[in-house]
């Protein structure tokens, strides 16, 4: 038989596609041989590698050159991750003949990036895309594979930390740990625990060194297959992931509950606009609670899984048609496990569609403007990211800790041992978030001194008065994270009572531990037996600003006079009086006048905006009547205010 016959041979068994003609020395091969070679690989498919190679080595001592065999033993151990081996007969096979077929250097390329020698790996699958390539689907994992060797060359040449640890065993048992979050004040672990047939929501308290480990929600037994899950950051409103249910519309959907008369409602199905016949899963909700991240298969993504994002306030049951994040987030392949920090800004998420270690690597990114617009995404490294099986990773509130689950010390034997552990690492100074702390806002009545529910609070940027946040304290409380370094307005509405607002900074504020907590008291809007210091009581205006040294306002204050609009609208028998002060810096009269200036400016916008005349005046109390020392700074601005008062 002749050579051409072997080839064949070969060509049916050998795992890498051989595409090219053979380049061997050999005239002819005697019939022997080729039933040789038929025993070598009857023997191979029948698991008896041994007696394969033997016979492969018996014909090499006669045919040196004899380079299909080289790559027939290099296939054989490359099956049995004996790489070392796989390596020596590809690259004999390409120093006897290069030209002899392209996909022995991709099988090369394989082989050494498996052995961690990813500077050579990156030259040979260079090495196969050089020639020509007509498998497209191959040519992009190879392009792909290259990628990841030459990235993953660089990242073990630097390393972003030293320093990765394992929680300790309450937290890591012999169950598959992972998706493990911080609470926002760093007192505790949440995560899942997935046993055999079922996960499970866990809460680990701080107990000195250690933890006290406990189920998180008995409530929701109701749900044998529950998966990751998001809290706002008041804790009251949950997302969570959980499969296989009758109400579903997907293999797997997303869920929500949320804490009412201090009980959590029972879950409901986030409908039809949130999830849909594809995979839904990986919820991660803003500290707000209204932005709602996730990651799905769905329709009109870029590829396999994508990472989605919905808002709150649409009219698909309060929720907005979910969007993707685009190019520079998403990929062809999967992007999962998003994960938005408080400071609303960063998001960190793993792909397998990116250059990186392994199948999967961590990533973040920026947000430049609204939750559509994305910095392209950036690999968070070596050793945070390895050649093992790399879950997604949480951050705590200061930005200093991360949180992923890992089998970064199973990889000897990760065929056998499919365990994910919890580690926790410092998070680089490249990808940490906004520095960000958290808001505490107290509504009570300030006649009674009770907490009261508020309806709206409105939180908005500082500078240009853009809205950031709307929700609700049902009990009188609302918590939220900010990032620091930036000033804030904030208002509170209710029902019965006149709106009030806040006007704060957070620059220097770099505490991400303590809250940053205001008191609001809110004033009963007056009836008939209404007391005396409802009308005797000034609002503060915190919002209103005007240029330096000038009644003209500025745009900002527009979100402010609105709001009194309203609420003047809504009451139509409430008149009131504007009052205008300022600091004791300057000439007494001057003073006097600029503050009628700037309560005239006032009183002008809000009739010029429908409130008529016969509800409003004005008046001017320049520096007599300070609510701070006016040997401050910040004194100094507080006793420069706008303010009202109720008139009968």
């Amino acid at each position: 038989m002749t050579r051409s016959i072997l080839y064949t041979i070969l060509l049916t068994c050998f795992a890498f596609t051989l595409m090219a003609q053979d380049y061997t020395e050999r005239k002819d091969i005697s019939k022997k041989e080729v039933k040789k070679l038929r025993e070598a690989i009857s023997a191979s498919r029948s698991n008896d590698i041994d007696k394969a190679i033997k016979i492969y080595d018996k014909l090499l001592e006669e045919y040196p050159d004899f380079v299909e065999i080289y790559l027939r033993k290099g296939s054989i151990y490359y099956q049995k991750k004996e790489y070392a081996k796989a390596k020596d007969n590809f690259l004999n096979a390409i120093a006897k003949a290069p030209e002899f077929d392209p996909e022995m250097y991709y099988s090369t390329g394989l082989t050494l990036h498996a052995l961690e020698e990813y500077d050579a790996a990156a030259f040979h699958f260079e090495s196969y895309l050089e020639r020509d390539v007509s498998n497209k689907r191959k040519k992009a994992k190879a392009t792909r594979m290259m990628q990841n060797s030459k990235f993953a060359h660089q990242a073990l040449q630097n390393p972003v930390i030293t320093q990765f640890d394992k929680l300790p065993a309450s937290i890591n048992t012999s169950a598959r740990e992972y998706g493990a979050t911080e609470s926002i004040d760093g007192e505790a672990i949440l995560f899942i625990r997935r046993y055999s047939s079922s996960d499970e929501l866990m809460v680990a308290t701080k107990d000195g060194e250690d933890y006290i480990v406990r189920p998180g929600f008995a409530e929701f037994d109701e749900f044998a297959e529950i998966g990751t899950f998001s809290f706002s950051a008041n804790g009251k409103f949950l997302v969570f992931t959980s499969c296989n249910n009758r109400n579903g519309f997907g293999g797997c959907d997303l869920y929500y509950s949320r804490i009412k008369n201090g009980e959590w409602i029972s879950p409901r199905n986030m409908g039809p606009v949130i999830n849909t016949p594809a995979w839904e899963s990986q919820p991660s909700l803003s500290a707000d609670g209204n932005a709602l991240y996730f990651s799905s298969n769905r329709k009109d993504g870029q590829g396999g899984k994508d990472i989605w994002v919905s808002v709150r306030g649409g009219e698909y049951n309060g929720w907005t048609m979910p969007v993707n994040l685009g190019a520079n987030i998403n990929t062809k392949d999967n992007e999962e496990s998003p994960f938005i920090h408080a400071d609303g800004y960063t998001l960190y998420f793993r792909s397998n569609g990116l250059p990186g270690m392994g199948d999967f690597d961590n990533y973040f990114s920026a947000r430049k403007g609204d939750h559509l617009s994305w910095a392209k995404a950036t690999n968070m490294g070596y050793p945070i990211n390895t050649i093992g099986h790399d879950g997604g990773l949480t951050v705590s509130l200061d930005g200093e800790r991360g949180y992923t689950s890992t089998d970064r010390e199973f990889l000897e034997n990760r065929e056998t041992n499919t365990n994910l552990e919890v580690f926790t690492f410092p998070i680089p100074e490249y990808a940490k978030p906004i520095l960000t702390t958290y808001l505490k806002v107290n509504v009570i009545d300030a006649i009674t001194k009770q907490p009261i529910a508020a309806n709206k609070i409105e939180l908005t940027d500082g500078e240009s008065g853009d809205v950031l946040s709307r929700n609700e304290a049902e009990d009188g409380v609302y918590v939220t994270s900010l990032p620091t370094g930036k000033s804030y307005g904030l208002s509170v509405e209710m029902e019965g009572y006149i709106f009030q607002s806040r006007y704060f900074d957070l620059i220097g504020n770099n505490t991400a531990v303590d809250p940053f907590v205001i008191s609001v008291e809110m004033m009963p809007i007056p009836k008939a037996e209404s007391p005396d210091i409802v009308f005797d009581t000034p609002v503060v205006l915190n919002n209103i600003f005007f240029e330096t040294g000038s009644a003209k306002l500025k745009e900002v204050s527009m979100v402010e006079i609105n709001r009194l609009v309203v609420t003047l609208k809504k009451q139509p028998t409430l008149k009131i009086r504007i009052l205008g002060h300022t600091d004791n810096v300057g000439d007494v009269n001057a003073n006097k006048q600029l503050s009628e200036d700037r309560a005239k400016s006032v009183y002008d916008a809000l009739a010029t905006n429908g409130i008529t005349l016969d509800r409003l005046s004005y008046l001017g109390l320049g520096e007599t009547d300070p609510i701070d020392t006016n040997e401050t700074d910040a004194g100094r601005q507080r006793n420069r205010r706008t303010e009202f008062i109720l008139i009968r």
